[in-house]
């Protein structure tokens, strides 16, 4: 039967490997991710013996690092407490479930196709070489073993939160009690770093890295030990690397026996959300926004009450995210911005002008449709007698009071990081903002355009080619000044400035373009 496992393993890459070759799509992205990956090394490279390069201390790429992977890995936990995770799909329940394996088999079965899907979760690290190299001169092998700490990261926050799933699912008081333990626990690792933080006395840079990089943050549950892991294989310590390694082992050997041992008949835990998985990806694959409110709602008053027309569709919205506990920013947001501000706090000497180029590669990743995406499944909006363009704007206005915290949430710690003045930083915060409504009319146009009516690999090709030509226009208006030295104050405000005054008219262009797409309805009903 382990043999029958096995060949089942090997057929699922083979036939992975057959679908990329005779897929034009699936192979215009590989050779696509291979160039990009070719150009972020290449562009490193030649950065070689630049006199102004500026190489940074490395213990700052660890703590980086650390506090990286404790992110992921408490994120990954926390679904646990909610609908769980897998690490199987709805054929492996359908066929490998009912047959006669033992549990414990079908376990390690499992656990190796996790091990393929945490490594693909953290391609977009082999991106970021660039930079990387560039501010702390490391190899390219370097950036791989940060690969290799992130999926084992990723690895055991899923398995962790199959097992917390899976032992307090049906138990609601023991569901509270793990999750006060959990949290308790990092924030004591939390606490200590804080008060090494305070106790020092070197400047703040300093400070946060030693008080990052202590013996005790090594021993955090996973992203501790893998942080420290790779810490010590970056900075030749064989200590470091035994320990991670070995606490990561015991760790895994824990969890296994704890599903084999003490819970053999673990199939019913992983089917329900192995089914809300399945159902995410089926969303994906028809083009129909997967339902994002949790299975449990905050009710309370009954009915909209507000909104006449076209307005209607944002206070319904609104009352949406309220039922479903959301606040005005989503998790998502919070973590890419709590990412800006560390990057910021950490590469202070590079200026402003790289951190708001890093914010905004972080806010491609936030921006999105949100319930206007869902809208578009639905006959309703199209049936209200509106103008299309109002009942447009009105859809996506739910996102605009996240739009403008979120500017103010990263750019606020910013400026006072870097020191910036009153008006470098308004004008931040606003640029921010317009990139928000520059990406959301991208996200409209590629929705109008290729919205479920092409291979989804195709269509985030097609996703950022859109967001760079709107884009353009900013970039091209503020290299102009400035090689004409026709600066507004200076030179950072004619940047930020620059791209405001280009992003807004092109973003509204966009929207307008695109306010047809509610005169008819092109249900995609796949």
């Amino acid at each position: 039967m382990s043999g029958a496992l096995g060949f089942l393993l090997l057929a699922k890459l083979k036939n992975q490997i057959k679908s990329i070759v005779k897929s034009p799509g699936k192979l215009i992205y590989l050779i696509a991710v291979i160039a990009i990956i070719g150009l972020t090394i290449f562009g490193a490279e030649q950065t070689e013996g630049n006199p102004y390069r500026l190489v940074r201390d490395i213990r700052e790429l660890t703590a980086i690092i650390t506090v990286f992977y404790t992110v992921i890995f408490v994120v990954l936990v926390n679904k646990g407490f909610h609908g769980g995770a897998s690490m199987f799909a709805m054929p492996d329940v359908n066929f490998l479930f009912p047959a006669p394996f033992k549990p414990q088999k079908l376990l390690f079965y499992g656990l190796f196709r996790q091990i393929g899907t945490s490594l693909a979760l953290g391609m977009f690290l082999l991106f970021q070489y660039s930079w990387l190299h560039n501010l702390y001169d490391i190899p390219y092998g370097t950036l791989l073993i940060i690969l290799a700490g992130y999926a084992a990261t990723v690895f055991f926050g899923q398995i962790s939160a199959m097992v917390i799933y899976s032992f307090t699912s049906s138990d609601e008081r023991t569901k509270k009690t793990v999750k006060i333990v959990f949290y308790a626990l990092i924030g004591v690792f939390v606490l200590e770093a804080a008060i090494r933080f305070l106790g020092g006395s070197k400047d703040a840079l300093a400070r946060a890295v030693d008080a990052v990089n202590g013996a005790f943050t090594k021993l955090v549950p996973v992203s501790g030990w893998m942080g420290g892991a790779v810490s010590g294989l970056i900075l030749n310590n064989g200590a470091y690397v035994l320990q991670g390694f070995g606490l990561s082992a015991l760790f895994l050997i824990f969890l296994v026996c704890l599903i084999t041992f003490k819970n053999q008949d673990y199939y019913e835990d992983v089917i329900k959300s192995t089914e809300a998985a399945q159902s995410a990806i089926n969303a994906r694959k028809e083009g129909v926004a997967a339902d994002i409110s949790p299975s449990n709602v905050k009710v309370g008053k009954t009915g909209i009450n507000r909104g006449f027309g076209a307005s209607t569709f944002y206070y319904k919205h609104v009352l949406e995210d309220r039922r479903s506990r959301m606040f005005i920013l989503n998790k998502s947001g919070l973590i890419f911005s709590l990412f800006t501000v560390l990057f910021a706090f950490f590469m202070k000497d590079i200026g402003i002008p790289a951190v708001f180029i890093f914010s905004v590669y972080m806010q491609v990743f936030t921006v999105m449709l949100g319930r206007f995406n869902r809208e578009l499944t639905k006959p309703y909006i199209y049936l209200v007698p509106e103008p299309p363009l109002k009942k447009l704007l009105y859809g996506l206005a739910q996102a605009a009071p996240s739009t403008v915290i979120e500017a103010l949430l990263v750019f606020v710690p910013i400026a006072y990081i870097l020191h910036l003045d009153a008006l470098i930083a308004v004008v931040c915060i606003i640029a921010r903002i317009s990139f928000s409504m520059l990406f959301t009319a991208g996200n409209v146009i590629v929705e109008r355009l290729w919205g479920g009516a092409v291979s989804k690999v195709l269509v985030m090709f097609l996703f950022f080619a859109v967001m760079i030509a709107l884009a353009i226009p900013g970039a091209i208006l503020a290299i102009i000044l400035s090689s004409v030295n026709m600066l507004i104050v200076n030179e950072d405000v004619t940047i930020f400035l620059s791209l405001i005054i280009c992003n807004i008219p092109v973003s509204v262009l966009g929207l307008y373009l695109c306010k047809d797409m509610l005169q008819y309805a092109e249900l995609n009903q796949r």
